[in-house]
């Protein structure tokens, strides 16, 4: 029976004993510290002695009891949390550990054993993230390589041409019957999911490349229909076709940045994007038509240089570039392209020019 009873009721059963056995021992041994007389008189009142005895045992058995069940609190508290700490868990009791220095120790477990979980948890997310980051770049490297065809009356630039960032945006240009049709497709977001996408997007516009006969306007509705089919939430997408025998060029562009067209020393932007993110709900296709002359140069950028410049939104960065480039002539696209690029590595550095996308074309003559 005795090995199934825990510490405190062990302790206070000993208490009990040993206060009531050492009565005992002195009632014993009464005999030989007293006289007759009075030993005769203390053995009239023999029962009295034992039950004062019994009770103050009990009294001393109970408080002893009472006061390792107030200690016995915080151990089991602290037993606890060492259990938890062994198995790598963290279950809070509820118990509120007393006001002493066993509470006080068990409090401190409680402190350690919660940072160690937090610390453990932040590692595990930051390592989580580290390993998306890397597989995105992976997805991003393998098909983000970007092999332009020479376009009879056409002076194409596309920048980056091969990006190993998953940040960056996905930027291209094809040929067609007519002339040429172009996509800037990003996301506010990267990750394995966001570089997946794109990777989509690039197989589309592959196919569309192994297509011939195809007019630049054709292939506009042709691909956008093949993304509504797909829905793709918050991305930033631009389609836009040119022919080059009338200059004429459709633009469907769901972002932030607007197209910019740079002629005679001049940066203008066109209309602002009514949506930010793509509508592949809608059964309307807004294609804005403008008219490209000989010498112009028309310009998309990526949504991600909002991010990078100390600009602080579209028409700040706009402003900017627009006096950055005023009064330049350009002799080509590449040209401007990297001029754009200085001004963008200026206002970020060049570890973040590497997410930004630049995406130019112009007629060279009619």
């Amino acid at each position: 029976m005795f090995p199934n009873l825990q510490s405190k009721h062990k302790l206070a059963f000993a208490s009990f004993t040993a206060s009531f056995v050492l009565f005992l021992s002195y009632l014993l041994l009464d005999d030989f510290l007293f006289g007759e007389e009075i030993r005769k008189e203390l053995r009239a009142f023999v029962w009295i002695r034992l039950g004062v005895g019994l009770f103050f045992s009990v009294i001393l058995g109970i408080l002893t009891y009472y006061l390792l069940n107030l200690s016995f609190k915080s151990l089991k508290s602290i037993s606890q949390l060492l259990q938890n700490w062994s198995q790598d868990v963290y279950e809070d009791s509820g118990e509120a550990e007393r006001e002493d220095e066993l509470g006080e120790l068990a409090r401190h477990f409680r402190i350690a054993l919660y940072q160690k979980k937090t610390k453990e948890e932040t590692v595990s997310q930051e390592s989580l993230n580290k390993k998306e980051r890397e597989l995105s770049d992976k997805i991003q490297k393998f098909f983000h390589k970007i092999r332009l065809h020479k376009i009879k009356n056409l002076d194409i630039t596309v920048f980056p041409r091969s990006s190993d960032s998953g940040e960056a945006d996905y930027a291209n240009i094809i040929p067609t019957a007519d002339g040429c049709f172009g996509v800037l497709a990003g996301f506010p977001n990267h990750g394995a999911i966001e570089s997946s996408l794109k990777a989509r997007i690039e197989g589309m516009v592959s196919l569309a490349q192994e297509t011939t006969g195809l007019r630049g306007e054709d292939l506009l509705y042709k691909i956008d229909r093949a993304l509504r089919a797909t829905p793709i939430s918050y991305l930033n997408l631009t389609l836009f076709y040119l022919e080059t025998r009338n200059g004429e060029a459709g633009i469907l562009q769901f972002q932030k940045l607007p197209a910019l067209v740079h002629k005679n020393g001049k940066t203008t932007t066109l209309p602002i994007s009514k949506q930010v993110f793509y509508d592949f709900r809608s059964t309307t296709r807004e294609v804005k038509k403008i008219q490209v002359k000989p010498g112009e140069y028309l310009v998309f950028l990526s949504d991600r240089l909002t991010e990078l410049t100390s600009s602080a939104g579209v028409n700040p960065l706009l402003i900017q570039l627009q006096n950055w480039s005023s009064g330049r002539e350009y002799k080509n696209s590449r040209e401007l392209t990297l001029d754009f690029g200085r001004f963008l590595e200026m206002e970020s550095g060049k570890k973040g020019l590497s997410k930004a996308a630049i995406l130019t074309v112009g007629r060279v003559r009619d």
